[in-house]
């Protein structure tokens, strides 16, 4: 149910509290480790990985928290309610992509909800792994018509050292002619710029291509990623609840099996 179209890999991590940490573990099966795969020492609070899609299985067990860029994602997402973006990094199909987390919460907050009150009503994290190559190969292979266009995009979050999210390693003063426009993916933390332009010069003026046809694909850019990642938190965040619920009904159904073993004990007592 994880699969999605530039997604190649969605996991859901847990909310621990220490306090809770020897029956989670109990209850899994196993125990939570760091990202070197050793036993997690004491924490406060754990962010372990209990469902994953195949592809990415190997994480399952895996404290989230225990990553330094992977817990300050954790930290931001739940404490703003917004998806939160990683630097650009090799996946495994070798293509540039980032990770986003979502928070998953217990109840309905209000957009104006308080951080703390975020923070107590967080059940868990959602991640998934854009591949961003493919994303604006697929949005943007036919933008230029027969000419062919050359598209950079850039997370420029730290000025002074822009890294490539997408195409070839060229400095962001590429030479004119050519279009650059900011792209915002949901995480207000992070920076990202697109930077179009010809490989050969163009027979038309670039404004005829980026107005308003740049614009249009562009929106289509953004629109898609938080489109795929919201449809995904919302299934998965619905599964989590449900979950939860099964979990209290197994709970309850053991109580009441203890009971009746009890009652069963003392009726069978009182007949000899």
């Amino acid at each position: 149910s994880f699969e999605r179209p530039l997604l190649s890999g969605v996991a859901y991590a847990q909310r621990v509290m220490h306090a809770d940490r020897e029956a989670f573990e109990r209850q899994q099966g196993w125990i939570i480790k760091t990202m070197k795969h050793e036993p997690s020492p004491p924490q406060d609070e754990y962010a372990p990985v209990i469902y994953s899609q195949e592809t990415v299985s190997y994480i399952e067990g895996l404290d989230m928290m225990s990553g330094e860029e992977d817990r300050e994602n954790i930290l931001r997402s739940r404490a703003t309610g917004k998806a939160v973006l990683t630097r650009p990094f090799r996946l495994m199909s070798n293509h540039l992509g980032v990770v986003l987390t979502f928070p998953v919460y217990l109840v309905d907050l209000p957009p104006d909800a308080k951080v703390e009150d975020r923070v107590a009503a967080t059940a868990g994290y959602l991640g998934g792994a854009f591949d961003v190559e493919s994303l604006v190969e697929n949005l943007l292979r036919q933008l230029a018509g027969n000419q062919e266009l050359v598209v950079n995009v850039y997370d420029v979050t730290n000025h002074s050292n822009p890294l490539v999210m997408y195409g070839s390693e060229v400095p962001l003063g590429a030479p004119s002619p050519s279009h650059t426009c900011t792209l915002d993916f949901g995480d207000p933390f992070r920076n990202h710029h697109m930077i179009c332009r010809y490989r050969s010069e163009p027979h038309v003026p670039w404004s005829a291509i980026t107005t308003p046809s740049g614009v249009f694909v562009i929106l289509m850019l953004i629109g898609y990623i938080i489109y795929a990642a919201w449809n995904r938190y919302d299934s998965v965040k619905e599964d989590c609840r449900k979950m939860e619920a099964l979990k209290k009904r197994a709970e309850a159904a053991d109580v009441a099996k203890s009971q009746v073993k009890f009652c069963w004990k003392l009726l069978a007592v009182e007949m000899f």
